[in-house]
């Protein structure tokens, strides 16, 4: 079988895997429907929650600020447009049109700029999270490097709980 035939039979599966969660099959059912063992069923929710939490930090990290800054500066041209009818408009019902507008976009942006701390702390969150994960790396190729050393033959050992290993 080719790694492309393979790699296509796994993407149909976990594809499969997502609509039989859907109907709320547990990993056991799924396994029997897709003649699978459990083991493969775990390992492809896995994949798929991985997959999804990697979406969310990227809608979240990159989309989300963008459309934040969009929406306010469509506001402000609302804003602006319903100001320019209320002063111009020689109608009354244009004019409380316009007021009516201009009141609720203005209430419309503070939401926004209300919900804004919010998605700034959403945003630290998920930046201080990350540069956990990288600190952790650090630390553990760190401490991978520590115990790496070479002996006066200039092998390479490692010691681990206390025994020596010669590489």
């Amino acid at each position: 079988m080719s790694t492309k035939t393979k790699s296509e039979q796994l993407q149909w599966r976990r594809s499969k895997v997502i609509e039989l969660r859907s109907r709320g099959l547990s990993q056991i059912e799924i396994a029997r429907e897709l003649q699978v063992s459990e083991a493969s069923i775990s390992s492809d929710i896995q994949h798929l929650r991985e997959q999804a939490k990697d979406s969310i930090k990227e809608y979240v990290t990159e989309h989300i600020p963008e459309q934040y800054q969009v929406c306010l500066t469509a506001l402000d041209e609302i804003r602006k447009t319903a100001f320019e009818i209320l002063e111009t408009s020689d109608y009354n019902r244009e004019r409380l049109q316009a007021m009516e507008l201009f009141k609720d976009t203005n209430l419309v942006k503070l939401e926004l700029l209300s919900n804004g701390t919010t998605i700034d702390s959403a945003l630290h969150y998920i930046r201080s999270k990350q540069q956990e994960q990288q600190h952790k790396r650090l630390d553990l190729d760190s401490t991978s490097n520590d115990n790496s050393s070479s002996d006066h033959d200039g092998q390479l050992t490692a010691t681990a709980g206390g025994r020596q290993t010669i590489f």
